[in-house]
């Protein structure tokens, strides 16, 4: 079910933008009274790009991980 709704979420997002980071996606989870811990976001984030529905490119961020996610082309 996780998988499902953060997969729509990301899908939403894309629409509107070419990219988008992890962190819109933790806020847009929040808005919606979904927690998720980092871990499984970045789970389903890997099983996302293994099923090529989107491309993850990790970077950093005030020396965080934050994860840039785009559409596959």
């Amino acid at each position: 079910m996780m998988l499902t709704a953060v997969g729509n979420i990301i899908d939403m997002l894309l629409r509107r933008q070419e990219s988008i980071t992890s962190d819109d996606v933790k806020a847009l989870l929040k808005r919606a009274n979904i927690n998720i811990s980092d871990t499984d976001l970045v789970k389903i984030l890997i099983t996302l790009e293994i099923y090529k529905k989107i491309y993850v490119k990790k970077a950093k961020k005030e020396g965080r991980d934050v994860f840039q996610i785009s559409r596959r082309r």
